[in-house]
């Protein structure tokens, strides 16, 4: 579920200082796309938390930190400031959690739609010269759009593994509502997060 507002990534920086050899413009783009995968992150590990670990939250989750790492190494190779994940120290909170499973993953389809829009309309443009950044951008785009996505879509359906019912009990094809009204500080999935350019937020 992800996106993140291009000005909000350089609040969280701190700086927009541009690195030796990496332009501003391409820097914020980095630290949009690393933003976008903290938001996924403390948003799936809400998700399990209310939802259960039986559920392809979990394997998703190890996706995005593996996705974050990538990013990190950019902003390390170019000497440019890694920022911590604001949605963990409760700097930005998350959204309430949908009121159902079946809700959230429904939530789980548009956000990484807009995830793929992101970056094939706003990231990838901005890194144009850069085939490094451009691999990385491109590798994470494909995760959402042939892993994510599809995922998302057959658990929609009601094709989905089993999660927790709201009295913890064991609920098939990922139905179970979870515990209503832990919002851990609330998410909803990958970046809807009212700073979104295109409400992205969790792939």
């Amino acid at each position: 579920m992800k996106t993140f507002v291009y000005s909000m990534a350089l609040v969280i920086s701190g700086t927009a200082a541009q690195s030796a050899s990496l332009s501003t413009t391409a820097e914020n783009a980095i630290l949009t796309a690393l933003m976008d995968e903290y938001h996924a992150a403390a948003t799936y590990t809400a998700m399990i938390d209310a939802y259960g670990s039986q559920t392809p939250f979990t394997k998703i989750l190890k996706a995005e930190e593996k996705h974050s790492a990538a990013l990190i190494n950019l902003l390390e190779k170019y000497g440019a400031a890694v920022p911590t994940n604001p949605y963990l120290d409760g700097t930005l909170p998350l959204d309430p959690l949908p009121a159902s499973l079946t809700a959230a993953y429904q939530e789980g389809v548009q956000a990484e739609i807009a995830n793929i829009n992101l970056y094939q309309t706003e990231l990838l443009p901005a890194v144009t010269g850069y085939s490094d950044i451009t691999n990385v951008f491109n590798n994470l785009m494909a995760a959402s759009q042939d892993k994510h996505l599809p995922t998302f879509e057959r658990c929609a359906s009601g094709d989905c593994g089993s999660g927790k019912d709201q009295n913890g009990q064991s609920g098939k094809n990922g139905t179970g509502h979870g515990k209503q009204g832990k919002a851990s500080n609330g998410h909803q999935g990958h970046g809807k997060q009212g700073q979104g350019k295109k409400g992205h937020g969790q792939g």
